[in-house]
């Protein structure tokens, strides 16, 4: 009996193979999933971003697998709870993920967008590594997103001065903000990136910040009206940035996502500069060189309290105020 065996093994296993039953062939690695915030979904540009990123890893021998969030909130809380791998969200809710690069948007730390590209570039470098990742975290990428700007229901009162006592749409999660209303005597109007815009349009507050690229898809024309205005001062830069559990990715694969990333600030600007010009020119309030000087000098006051009370990392916003010096 015992020498039967092995040769009805064998026969059992060529019927099976006959019967088109023979065991199928190990699948690919399964993809790893990416939670991608877009306020216009898988329609728009940062879902679209998403995509390119999606073909540049491949080429690094990972798979993703994209899915649109139009809730910011949700696609943070998803990641969190290991729903997905990576998410691609804003920078100021990159604050309980990477203390480090969400200091990249502390306030009026970055003027201008050569100075934002200068600080993308030196934090991808591989001896900034370590500032990238938490023992559960790591930055993979950071990408501009566009200067912010005050949006005001009434341009009239376009100087900080005259903010005092005035509503301020306000990220309800983002501390250092709110320690700024704090600072100027107005008051929070609490807000998400989901709300802010129709809290401003409806008039539930006089004042939001936003980039530009907000103008046309939230339609914040609409809360400025013909009395509106939007101050010309970055007093923030935006930037989106992806965010792994590395732990899910094979090893180096960070390092080589910021440095793809980093590579692609360029390509990135014409979407930002052309959304500012999509702007009503009559709506561009100007800052004149004494304002702008005043204004520099308070936020930098601000800005040091904040790194002081542990609100920022101070070796993020040490490192740009250097770039900003040379």
């Amino acid at each position: 009996m015992s020498r039967l065996r092995p040769r009805l093994a064998r026969a059992a296993a060529g019927l099976a193979a006959a019967l088109g039953l023979a065991a199928a062939p190990a699948t690919a690695a399964a993809a790893q999933k990416v939670c991608v915030y877009d306020p216009s979904g898988a329609a728009g540009p940062a879902f679209q971003h998403a995509r390119t990123f999606q073909a540049a890893a491949a080429g690094m021998g990972v798979q993703l697998e994209l899915k649109p969030y139009t809730d910011e909130g949700v696609a943070a809380a998803d990641f969190r709870n290991k729903q997905c791998d990576a998410a691609l969200l804003t920078g100021v809710r990159m604050q309980q993920f990477n203390k480090a690069t969400f200091s990249l948007e502390a306030v009026g730390l970055i003027p201008t967008y050569d100075v934002l590209k200068t600080a993308i570039q030196t934090l991808s470098k591989e001896k900034a590594a370590s500032l990238m990742a938490t023992a559960e975290y790591e930055v993979a990428g950071v990408y501009p997103g566009g200067a912010v700007y005050l949006y005001l229901r009434d341009k009239a009162v376009s100087d900080v001065d005259q903010l005092a006592g005035k509503r301020i749409c306000t990220m309800s999660f983002d501390k250092a903000a709110n320690t700024m209303v704090k600072t100027i005597g107005a008051s929070a109007v609490s807000a998400d990136i989901g709300t802010f815009a129709s809290k401003f349009n409806n008039g539930s507050c006089d004042v939001a910040y936003a980039p530009a690229a907000a103008y046309t898809p939230l339609e914040l024309y609409k809360g400025m009206g013909e009395k509106g205005g939007l101050v010309r001062y970055p007093i923030a830069m935006m930037t989106l940035q992806l965010v792994i559990r590395p732990g899910s990715f094979p090893a180096g694969f960070g390092q080589q996502a910021r440095t793809w990333s980093a590579a692609q600030f360029d390509a990135l600007m014409p979407t930002l500069k052309k959304a500012e010009a999509e702007v009503r020119q009559g709506y561009w309030v100007e800052v004149d060189a004494v304002r702008k000087a005043r204004y520099d000098d308070m936020l930098g006051k601000s800005r040091a309290e904040l790194v002081a009370a542990g609100a920022y990392d101070p070796t993020v916003v040490k490192l740009v105020e250097q770039l900003r010096a040379r």
